[in-house]
Parts: C-alpha cells; sequence; structure tokens
C-alpha cells in the first residue's frame, strides 16, 4: 500500500485495499485501515475542498465513513462479503441502501445512450440476426418465459445481438442480467459478470444432488432475479448441468413461480464445437455427462440459429469465406483422420504451416525489440498452445528480445497441514508448477504482456485479462490493461495466497497471480479475438473442440501459422454433442 499510494490515485488505491483484504486475509485488517485510511480518504477530502473554497477543511468522521461504503461496495461487488466480516468497522448507511444498491446495478443505464445506441444498430442487423433478436424479444413481450439456446458459432456476430436486446430490454425500464461462464467472455456483455459470482453458484455443484444458488428471499440479488425479465448466459457450453438445474430451481423459488425458469427469459448463448465443461481428471463419458445437453432441461429448450459468418459477410473474400467453411468442417470432425494414428493432415490452403517453434515466434512477433510498447499491437498477437511446460519456455525466449531489465518475484510456498511439513519440503514445493498457479519464480520486465489468473475485480480484472508491465516495485506491480471494457486503464497487483485443487495434499503459494502472456494456452484464448494466432501443436490435442477454439481465434487463414510434426494433428470431436 507505501509503494502504490506513491504513484496512484486514492480511485485505485481503494481497489488494492479490498483485493488485498479479500484474497490476503490481512492478520488486523483494522489496524490497516486506520493506518492507510487518509491515503484512502484523500480524494474525498479534496472534492470538499472544492465545493467548500471558504472553509479550512481536513478529515472528518463522515468522509471516513464515505470511504468505508465505497471499500464495502467494492468488496459486495467482487465477492458478495461486508466488510464487517473482513475485519473492518462497519459504516452507517440509510436502511434498505443495500437492497437499492443491487436494483441501481441493474437498472442505471442512460436512456439516451441506450435510444442511440438502438437507432445506431438495430438496422444493421442481418436476417438470421433479426430473426432471432425478433422471437427473443416476442418470448419476453408476451411473458411466456422458457430457454433459448442461440447457437452461435465464432464470427457470426453473437455478441453484438446479445448486446443489441440486453439494450432494447433495459430501455424499456425493465431488468436485463447479463451473465457468462468465463471473465472474459463477460467483460465483452454490456453489465456483463460471471454467472458464478452473480447467481452465486457453489464451486462444488457435483457434491450436491439438488444444488441451488446461494441467494437468499429479501436480499438485493434475489429482488433483481424476481424482477428480471431477460438473463443472459454467454458461453453456457462451458458450464456444468447442475448449474442450469440450480438457477432454476431458485428463480421457481425466489419467483413463486413452478414455471421453467419461474417464468423468465433464459437466453443461453454458444458454440458446442468449443470446449465443455472441465472434469479434472475426467474422460470422454465425465464430460458429456456434465454437458448441458445431459440435463433434463434441455428437452424444453427452444433453439435459434446465427449462419451468417460477418467476417465473410463485410470482407467478401473468396478466400476468408473458404477459410470459414473449412473451420466449420474441423469444428464438426470432418476431416479425414488416418485410421491408423488418429492423425488428421492440416490442409496447405488452411493455413500457414511452419516448420519450426522459431518460425512459429518470428512470424507473431517479428522486430518486437522496436514494437513492444504498442499495446495494440501485443495485444493483437499470442502464440496458443496446449501445455504450460512449452508456453513457459517460449514466453521466456521471446521475453529475453526485450530491451529492459527483468526483475524476479520468488513465491512464499507452505504446507496448509504444519504436519505435513518435513514430509513437503519448502525446496519440493518451489518446483511446482500445477496448472492455473503462477510459477515460484515469475521473472517478468517492464513492456512484456502478462495475463492474470485469478478474478480479482470482476469485469475489469478477470481470470485471461491480459496487460502489459508497466512498473515493477518490490511489492506491487503496476500494469495497464490490454483487453476487455477497462482497456488502456492502469491498475495494481499484489502477491495473493492461492492454493491449488488438483493436488494430492494442499499447499499455499504466495505470489503475484500472472503469467507471462506473449503465449497462452488454448483454453485461455476461449472468448479472445486476435489478429495474428500462430498455434504449437508440438503435443496433439487431447479435449474436444481444442483444434476449432485454436483456429478460430483469427478471422482469415493468412494470419493463422500451424506448427506440428509433419504437418498432423489430432482432432478430437464428440459428435453427440453437436447433434
Amino acid at each position: 500500500m507505501t509503494e502504490a499510494g506513491t504513484i496512484q490515485s486514492p480511485a485505485r488505491l481503494k481497489n488494492l485495499f479490498v483485493i488485498l483484504l479479500l484474497a490476503c486475509g490481512p492478520s488486523n485488517s483494522e489496524k490497516l485501515w486506520e493506518s492507510y485510511q487518509e491515503s484512502l480518504t484523500e480524494d474525498i477530502l479534496i472534492q470538499a475542498r472544492r465545493e467548500n473554497p471558504g472553509l479550512v477543511l481536513n478529515y472528518t468522521p463522515d468522509m471516513l465513513n464515505q470511504t468505508l461504503i465505497i471499500l464495502e461496495d467494492k468488496a459486495l461487488t467482487m465477492a458478495g462479503k461486508y466488510i464487517k466480516h473482513l475485519g473492518l468497522p462497519t459504516p452507517q448507511r440509510i436502511l434498505g441502501d443495500r437492497l437499492t444498491r443491487e436494483i441501481l446495478r441493474e437498472t442505471s443505464y442512460g436512456l439516451n445512450d441506450l435510444n442511440k445506441y438502438i437507432s445506431r444498430n438495430e438496422p444493421l442487423l442481418l436476417p438470421d440476426q433479426r430473426t432471432a433478436y425478433n422471437a427473443i424479444l416476442d418470448r419476453i413481450n408476451r411473458n411466456t418465459g422458457g430457454i433459448i439456446f442461440l447457437d452461435a458459432p465464432d464470427g457470426t456476430a453473437k455478441t453484438f445481438v446479445i448486446n443489441l436486446l440486453l439494450a432494447k430490454i433495459r430501455q424499456q425500464s425493465k431488468i436485463a442480467i447479463a451473465v457468462a461462464s468465463s471473465g472474459i467472455a463477460a467483460t465483452l456483455l454490456h453489465g456483463g459478470r460471471t454467472a458464478y459470482s452473480t447467481l452465486k453458484l457453489s464451486l462444488n455443484l457435483t457434491q450436491c444432488e439438488t444444488p441451488l444458488c446461494n441467494i437468499s428471499k429479501g436480499t438485493g440479488e434475489a429482488k433483481v432475479l424476481q424482477e428480471c425479465k431477460l438473463i443472459v448466459w454467454d458461453e453456457c457450453t462451458m458450464a456444468h448441468k447442475q448449474a442450469l438445474e440450480a438457477l432454476d430451481r431458485t428463480l421457481q423459488d425466489l419467483r413463486g413461480n413452478g414455471k421453467l425458469m419461474g417464468g423468465a427469459v433464459l437466453l443461453l448463448a454458444g458454440d458446442f464445437h468449443h470446449a465443455l465443461p472441465v472434469i479434472p481428471k475426467g474422460a470422454m463419458a465425465d464430460e458429456l455427462k456434465a454437458c448441458l445437453k445431459a440435463s433434463y432441461l434441455w428437452r424444453h429448450v427452444h433453439k435459434l440459429e446465427l449462419k451468417t459468418n460477418m467476417r465473410v459477410h463485410l470482407q467478401g473474400d473468396a478466400a476468408t469465406g473458404r477459410f470459414a467453411q473449412q473451420l466449420l468442417s474441423l469444428g464438426n470432425g470432418k476431416i479425414a483422420a488416418d485410421p491408423t494414428t488418429g492423425l488428421i493432415t492440416i490442409p496447405n490452403n488452411f493455413c500457414n504451416i511452419v516448420e519450426s517453434i522459431e518460425t512459429l515466434q518470428t512470424s507473431v512477433f517479428p522486430d518486437i525489440r522496436r514494437c513492444f510498447n504498442d499495446h495494440k499491437w501485443l495485444c493483437e498477437r499470442a502464440i496458443l498452445a496446449l501445455k504450460n511446460d512449452s508456453l513457459n519456455a517460449i514466453n521466456l525466449q521471446i521475453q529475453q528480445q526485450l530491451p529492459r531489465v527483468d526483475v524476479s518475484y520468488k513465491s512464499i510456498d507452505t504446507v496448509v497441514d504444519i504436519d505435513q511439513a518435513i514430509q513437503y519440503p519448502i525446496e519440493f514445493l518451489n518446483s511446482l508448477e500445477p496448472p492455473a498457479m503462477p510459477p515460484h519464480s515469475l521473472v517478468p520486465k517492464v513492456g512484456s504482456p502478462i495475463m492474470l489468473l485469478r478474478n480479482l475485480d470482476a469485469p475489469r480484472l478477470c481470470n485471461g485479462t491480459r496487460l502489459c508491465v508497466k512498473n515493477l516495485i518490490p511489492h506491487v506491480i503496476e500494469a495497464t490493461i490490454l483487453t476487455g471494457c477497462a482497456k488502456g486503464e492502469d491498475v495494481f497487483i499484489s502477491r495473493i495466497p492461492m492454493v491449488p485443487n488438483d493436488m494430492p495434499f494442499q499447499f499455499k503459494r504466495l505470489q503475484f497471480p500472472v503469467r507471462l502472456a506473449f503465449a497462452m494456452s488454448i483454453n485461455k484464448a476461449q472468448g479472445q479475438s486476435l489478429k495474428v494466432a500462430p498455434i504449437n501443436l508440438g503435443a496433439p490435442c487431447f479435449s474436444h473442440g481444442q483444434l476449432y477454439v485454436a483456429c478460430s481465434r483469427v478471422g482469415t487463414g493468412k494470419n493463422l501459422y500451424v506448427f506440428a510434426p509433419d504437418g498432423k494433428t489430432r482432432n478430437i470431436v464428440y459428435r453427440t454433442t453437436l447433434q
């Protein structure tokens, strides 16, 4: 906090302070508040002095209380927690303020801005988009409720149609909730948040036979769900079927309505060519069992389709059209595989086949020593790969070309059960690199792209958000957001404790929740669009939809570079999910 306070505004300090409270669990939160309450309240004092130029003002209890209210609002938004549960004093609020806050968040949209957005974009709808748009609005206007699935392959302007629907409902002073299965997808929706945080879904859905959302009657969240007309759930194919069933039970209970989804309209949007729910150490049968199509609710789903590829429609280019058709053939598993090896041969006219990883690197990051300061250039490109070990090597090789000096940050690793300390020494813990965890030794440079590995402040800072390092301080990294709704904003990232959930024992790593992002995993790339996308297929794909997701990050084959031994790789497609 001291380091950050010397270079940043009180508003950004408040964000950092709440993240520290939520993620780090300081031993004495109240003392931490007392030490920095004036730094956190400085902007409120300055504003008061501007409004009262004839008065000599200093910090007052009302100003500090206003800061506590802001901190609590942030904590509630990020994690649904009151600051009294985090060790801070309870701010004095007006009765019912909490309820009002939830409603305000879903209704505070400027009518003039909505009118302009709708009048500007409604005429742009293509015939298949307008058909889906009108069908969904008709279902909402007739109050018939139900579940709609918008089947939208990559490039069909799904996000454009969804945002227009959200604006149309909000224009009528009605509530439309926008959620997504991933933080990255949520940043693309107007007012979007992650499904698990908004709907208070359990992280262990499979451990309960009939799970519910953790939302109680009488709360602000319940009031929003009772009054909403539309719930949009983007990238729904990544969600576990139990999440959909939990939402149905909760809506019926809160709305006192036994109809499907309690009479509300739920719009599921996605593409079953993409990755399915992640089942740790699960087989194909486990993924299919967890898929939405395996739910008893799926038989009630009304399906709508978007078919027009906007990249082809706008460019009118034969090569782009051919690439879109080949991409669908790839996603549908129609490219024949060798019956002996199970590998497909990547068509030469589909992309640029390269002979080495080094060529792959130079194709995406040419002249990086000169261009790395250009944030637009940097966020348009990334190498995609399947496994962390290849990602780490590529990231370090490319970063070595940057002219800056690297800074080393070492993690503090400890076992959760102190009785296991002898069995798992610190040197062994330091050597571990579990999935979705930062390395023990993090060595970034100023100018390096990094990727966030945790949801810190959705939708600004989500798991998968890419940033560019601006300043490296001993206890804080200052970075500029490259993607999402807060693109261009400078933020602070601190060390937080993280516990991997797929280890035979529990250990805690205190480290910055980031990795270098010159290269990223294919799963992390889902939901992100790139201008140039090289793919390292030195190791073959091992899960449904991985090859399709990787190749569909770009709109044309001329910007797709693939390294695969002998030009062959495995393409895993679960055909039953596409039926």
